[in-house]
C-alpha cells in the first residue's frame, strides 16, 4: 500500500528539531526553545517495552533510579534528588510523594506521546520542586482517523504481564472523545524459597478519559480525567509452622484520582494563552493482617489500619505575547496551588484540626525576552509568592541564546530556587516493621543557585544528520531537606553519628552541591540510529569543611548509548540500549574506637544494564506492531555498599537493590482505524 509506505518513511526521518512546549511561549522546535530541551519520542518507549517511567527512565543519561522495596523507585537528575524535580503530567504536577519522591512505577505510559526533559533551574516558570528540573509527560491529543481502536498485551519471564485497550472517537471536525485503561501485575520475585519475597507482588489498574474540543484553528479545550489503583503485597515469612502457623502481611492500597481542564490558543495573532486547572486527590491505605494456615484453609484477621489522604489543587495560567515585527516580547503567569492532607499520622500540632494539616503557595511571574539580532536573545524573569508557612523570597532567572549560523547554537541559564517542605517532611508518619520515617516541623524552606550552560552542533544533508552537544551545570542548594538518622536528645532529635539506629528524620543539611558535565553525540544516515552519552558528575563531601584531607568534590561518571537499525526486508527495526554507571563514593563523619570523631568512606558499587528489542511494526497491513526483547540482559538485581546503611528499606545486608533480574518480554499492539 503507497499511503502504508509513506507513513513508514515518515517514522524513520528522525528529527532532531522535535516540538517542545515546556517553559515555552507556545509550542516551538526544541533548536528556537530559549531552554535545552530532551525529548523522549514513542518510538523510543515502545522499542525500550517501557510500560512506566522507571523502566523508561532506567537507560536515560544523568538520572539515576533508587529502589525502596516498599515506597517505590525514585530518581535523580544532574545529582539532585527528586523532590526537588518536578514531575508534570499534561502541565498539571503528580503528587503523592512517598519519602520525599515520586514511585515512578505508578506513571503508566500507555498514553504518552512523548516526554520532555528540562535539566536545569526552572524555578520562575512551576516554583517549588523545580529547583533541579522538570520531567514532562505529555499525552495522546489527535488522531487521523474518525475511529481508532487499539490493544496491547504484554508478558514477560519474571512474572510480569499487562494488558491495556484505546479508543478514540472522532464524533465531529471540532470534538475528540478518547478513553484508555488497563491492569498490570507482578507476582513478585526473590531467589530464596520463603514466603517473603525481596521484590513485592503487585497489581495496578489505571484508566483515562478525555474530552477534547477544538475552538477555532489554534484554540484547544481539553478535559482530562485519570485514575490509578495499586495494591502491593509485602508477605511475612510462615511464623510456627508445625502448631497453627501463620503469618503477617502488610497491604498497602494506592488511589489517585485527577482532575485537569486545559486551554490553549491565540487571543488575537499576537498573543497566546495557555491555563490548566487540576484536581488531584492521592489516598494510601496500610493494612496489616495476620493470615492464620491451618487445615488448608486460609483467614485474614485485620491486625491494624492506617489511612493517608492527600489532595492538591492548582491554577496555572499564561499570556505570552507573539510580536512578530517586535525584538520584544514577554510572558505573565499565575500558579496557584493549596494543598492538604489528613490522615492519623499527619502530626500538625499547630492546626486546629486533629490529623489535618494544609499549605499553600500562590506566585505571580513574568519573563521579558529580547531578540538583540536574528542570532541572539535574552531572557529574564521574576518569581514572587505568598507561601502560607515560610516567606518566600523574590526569585530571579536569566537565559541566554546565541545561534550564530544554522549549525551552531549555545545556551547559558541561571536560576534561584525557592522549596518550602511539604506536608509530609513537616508532620507525616511512616513507622512499620521496615520504616521508621517522622517528620520534622521545625525545617527550612530550601534555596538554590543553579547554572546551565551548553553548546550544540548539528548537521543535515538530505541522507544524514548528526549532532553533537556538551553541558555543564552546577546546583548549589542551601538547607536541603534530607532524611538523616536521628537520635533523641534533651533538646529534641538531632541527626545521629555513626549509629544504626534505622529511625529515620528529615534534616536540613546546611550545603548541597553538585557540578558535572555532559557530552552527547547523535547521528542519523537512512535506517540506523545512534547516540551516546557521557557524563560526568561532582557530589560535595560536606566533611571537607571539617577534614581538610577530603576533597571538596568526589566524581562519578555515567554512560548510556543507544542504538537502532531498520532493515527493509522484513520490516524490522533492532534496538541495543547500554548502561553504565560508576561505583559512588562519599564521605560522612563517624567515630573511631577511642570516640574521636573522623571521616568515614562509603563505596556503592557501580553496575552495567543491558537491554535490546525487535520491533515488526507492519504485520497485517501495519494493524499489528510485534515487539520482542530483553531488559536487564546482564541480570544485575544489587550492588554492594561496604559501610554504613543503603537507606530506609535496602534489602538484605549492605545489598542495595536495583533490578528484579534479567527479563525477556513480547508485546503486541493491535491497532484498528475507520
Amino acid at each position: 500500500m503507497v499511503g502504508q509506505q509513506s507513513a513508514d518513511s515518515i517514522a524513520w526521518n528522525i528529527d532532531l528539531e522535535d516540538i517542545v512546549v515546556t517553559a515555552q511561549y507556545a509550542s516551538t522546535d526544541s533548536r528556537n526553545a530559549i531552554q535545552d530541551i530532551y525529548v523522549i519520542k514513542r518510538e523510543t518507549i515502545e522499542g525500550r517495552g517501557a510500560n512506566n517511567l522507571e523502566q523508561l527512565l532506567q537507560q536515560e543519561p544523568t538520572i539515576r533510579i533508587s529502589q525502596d522495596l516498599v515506597l517505590g523507585s525514585s530518581l535523580s537528575l544532574a545529582g539532585v534528588d527528586g523532590q526537588n524535580v518536578k514531575i508534570l503530567l499534561d502541565g498539571v504536577p503528580i503528587i503523592g510523594r512517598q519519602g520525599g519522591n515520586i514511585d515512578l512505577s505508578q506513571i503508566n505510559l500507555q498514553n504518552i506521546e512523548r516526554i520532555e526533559i528540562v535539566q536545569g533551574p526552572l524555578g520562575v516558570s512551576y516554583g517549588t520542586d523545580a529547583l533541579a528540573g522538570v520531567i514532562h509527560l505529555i499525552s495522546k491529543r489527535s488522531q487521523l482517523k474518525p475511529l481508532s481502536i487499539g490493544l496491547n498485551t504484554q508478558w514477560e519471564s519474571r512474572a510480569e504481564s499487562s494488558l491495556g485497550a484505546q479508543i478514540g472517537w472522532q464524533l465531529t471536525d471540532r470534538l475528540l472523545i478518547q478513553w484508555q485503561g488497563g491492569w498490570d501485575v507482578f507476582n513478585g520475585f526473590s531467589e530464596d524459597t520463603t514466603r517473603s519475597v525481596l521484590w513485592n507482588p503487585k497489581e495496578q489498574w489505571y484508566t483515562t478519559a478525555s474530552l477534547g474540543y477544538r475552538l477555532g484553528e489554534e484554540n484547544k479545550l481539553r478535559y482530562t480525567l485519570n485514575y490509578f489503583d495499586e495494591r502491593v503485597d509485602n508477605l511475612g515469612n510462615v511464623r510456627r509452622p508445625q502448631f497453627k502457623p501463620y503469618a503477617f502481611d502488610d497491604r498497602y492500597q494506592t488511589y489517585r484520582l485527577d482532575h485537569s481542564l486545559s486551554f490553549e490558543g491565540e487571543v488575537t495573532d499576537q498573543y497566546y494563552v495557555q491555563a490548566v486547572v487540576g484536581i488531584n486527590s492521592f489516598t494510601r491505605h496500610k493494612n496489616t493482617f495476620r493470615n492464620n494456615f491451618e487445615e488448608e484453609i486460609l483467614t485474614e484477621e485485620l491486625g491494624l489500619q492506617d489511612t493517608s489522604h492527600f489532595n492538591s489543587y492548582m491554577l496555572r495560567a499564561t499570556w505570552a505575547s507573539r510580536y512578530a515585527e517586535s525584538p520584544l516580547n514577554f510572558q505573565i503567569g499565575l500558579d496557584l496551588r493549596y494543598d492538604n492532607a489528613a490522615g492519623e499520622r499527619i502530626k500538625d500540632v499547630d492546626n486546629n484540626k486533629s490529623g489535618f494539616s494544609e499549605l499553600g503557595d500562590y506566585a505571580l511571574f513574568g519573563t521579558l525576552r529580547y531578540k538583540l539580532n536574528p542570532s541572539l536573545s535574552i531572557e529574564s524573569g521574576l518569581r514572587y509568592a505568598y507561601n502560607t508557612t515560610y516567606n518566600s523570597p523574590l526569585i530571579p532567572s536569566f537565559n541566554l541564546k546565541y545561534a550564530w549560523d544554522k549549525n551552531w547554537v549555545a545556551r547559558a541559564s541561571y536560576g534561584q530556587g525557592f522549596r518550602s517542605p511539604a506536608i509530609k517532611e513537616l508532620f507525616f508518619e511512616f513507622i512499620d516493621v521496615n520504616h521508621y520515617i517522622i517528620g520534622n516541623p521545625e525545617l527550612k524552606a530550601e534555596t538554590s543557585d543553579n547554572v546551565q550552560l551548553s553548546i550544540a552542533y548539528q548537521h543535515k544533508r538530505e541522507d544524514q544528520q548528526s549532532q553533537i552537544k556538551l553541558n555543564g551545570f552546577y546546583n548549589h542548594i542551601k538547607d536541603k531537606i534530607e532524611l538523616f538518622e536521628f537520635i533523641d536528645t534533651p533538646s529534641g532529635a538531632v541527626p545521629a553519628t555513626d549509629t544504626s539506629t534505622l529511625r529515620f528524620a528529615y534534616f536540613n543539611q546546611t550545603v548541597y552541591k553538585t557540578q558535572g558535565i555532559q557530552a552527547q553525540i547523535s547521528y542519523q544516515r537512512k535506517s540506523f540510529y545512534g547516540q551516546t552519552s557521557l557524563a560526568i558528575i561532582g557530589y560535595y563531601n560536606p566533611v571537607s569543611a571539617t577534614f581538610t584531607d577530603i576533597v571538596p568534590f568526589t566524581y562519578t561518571y555515567e554512560w548510556s548509548s543507544e542504538w537502532r537499525y531498520h532493515f527493509n526486508k522484513p520490516a524490522l527495526q533492532a534496538s541495543l540500549f547500554l548502561r553504565h554507571n560508576d561505583r559512588r563514593i562519599t564521605f560522612y563523619p563517624g567515630l573511631d574506637d577511642e570516640g574521636n570523631t573522623i571521616a568515614k568512606q562509603r563505596i556503592q558499587q557501580g553496575f552495567w544494564m543491558m537491554d535490546a528489542s525487535l520491533q515488526w511494526p507492519n504485520i497485517w497491513q501495519g494493524r499489528i506492531k510485534l515487539t520482542t526483547g530483553a531488559r536487564n540482559i546482564l541480570d544485575i538485581q544489587s550492588v554492594q555498599q561496604n559501610s554504613g546503611n543503603s537507606g530506609t528499606h535496602s534489602g538484605e545486608g549492605n545489598a542495595y537493590p536495583v533490578n528484579p533480574g534479567r527479563s525477556f518480554f513480547v508485546r503486541m499492539n493491535f491497532k484498528f482505524s475507520q
